[in-house]
């Protein structure tokens, strides 16, 4: 299957975006079914996901997804290699987890193709560049293109949602033996909001979950579950009748809000990848005039915490 021509973000995303107001992603590789994931390059040994490595929820959503490749070359790429029973729209890219910049990785690039071999068609639409960083932070590029058509990535270029993709790879170059980790890929499609919840708009609320048991003698001995789980409550008006088909289609692709998503506050600013569920898997979305509506919803971080990492 041929991917469609690359289509620039419309006015309304770039708008939003542009002007910092939260932006919703949804992953596209939905399910096993829809998703098989393959190396291939300089590997040997066993491909591994253990409680151990960055990627705890490798096989939530999205299938088989390999965290952890022993027995790495020392020189030229490994291909994460992801193909589609069905071809998928996305315009997001994030890594919810790896050790790229604390090895000697040096890049990671997403490339999409009209064919397995990589033959036809190929195209570099993401790039992560190891440079000096240091620090294994989630990686989250939403502004995806192919510098104008050509076959190389511009991190500067115009943002574009690429349509009917059956054939994606991650290439991963080093420049080492140690072995290279990732967590949960996410090819997603944004919804863009067009404005900030109403006030007050807690942006730092964290929860812990703990179970507590008290002795006989009244000492409390505190047993930690979780920490550090980001929560947050979404409340805004809406009238447009825009904004309003953007949240009927956000619902309805979370599955009428049981599937998780990715939330970004701030996504021209300061990005960050928060993966979420809604509380209550319902849209409370009701009529306060004779066109305006009051979007509220409660969310709660899934796992890997981003204050955790």
């Amino acid at each position: 299957m041929a991917y469609d021509t690359p289509q620039d973000l419309t006015s309304a995303e770039t708008t939003g975006f542009n002007a910092d107001k939260p932006l919703m992603v949804v992953q596209q590789a939905g399910n096993p079914s829809e998703a098989h994931w393959t190396v291939t390059g300089n590997l040997t040994g066993t491909d591994v996901t253990l409680p151990a490595e960055p990627a705890a929820r490798a096989y939530d959503d999205i299938g088989n997804l390999v965290t952890s490749t022993t027995g790495v070359a020392s020189t030229s790429p490994k291909y994460y290699g992801f193909t589609f029973s069905a071809g998928i729209t996305f315009d997001t890219f994030a890594i919810l987890g790896h050790n790229f910049a604390s090895t000697e990785l040096t890049s990671a690039a997403l490339e999409i193709a009209d064919d397995a071999a990589f033959g036809t068609n190929k195209i570099e639409i993401a790039k992560w560049t190891r440079g000096s960083v240091t620090v294994d932070d989630r990686i989250l590029i939403t502004n995806l293109n192919s510098a104008g058509g050509s076959s190389t990535y511009s991190s500067g270029g115009t943002a574009q949602r690429y349509s009917n993709v059956q054939y994606a790879r991650l290439v991963v170059t080093h420049s080492g033996s140690k072995d290279p980790e990732l967590g949960e890929i996410i090819l997603g499609h944004r919804y863009q909001l067009q404005r900030n919840p109403d006030l007050p708009w807690n942006n730092k609320a964290q929860a812990s979950a703990v179970t507590d048991f008290v002795s006989n003698t009244g000492m409390l001995k505190r047993y930690v579950l979780n920490r550090g789980k980001a929560a947050r409550s979404f409340r805004s008006s809406m009238g447009a009748s825009a904004e309003i088909a953007v949240i009927d289609a956000w619902f309805a692709a979370t599955e009428e809000g049981t599937r998780n998503f990715v939330y970004i506050e701030t996504p021209s600013s300061s990005p960050q990848a928060y993966l979420m569920a809604m509380v209550d898997s319902a849209l409370n979305f009701p009529l306060v005039g004779p066109f305006e509506r009051v979007l509220e919803f409660a969310m709660s971080e899934q796992p890997p915490f981003l204050a955790r990492e």
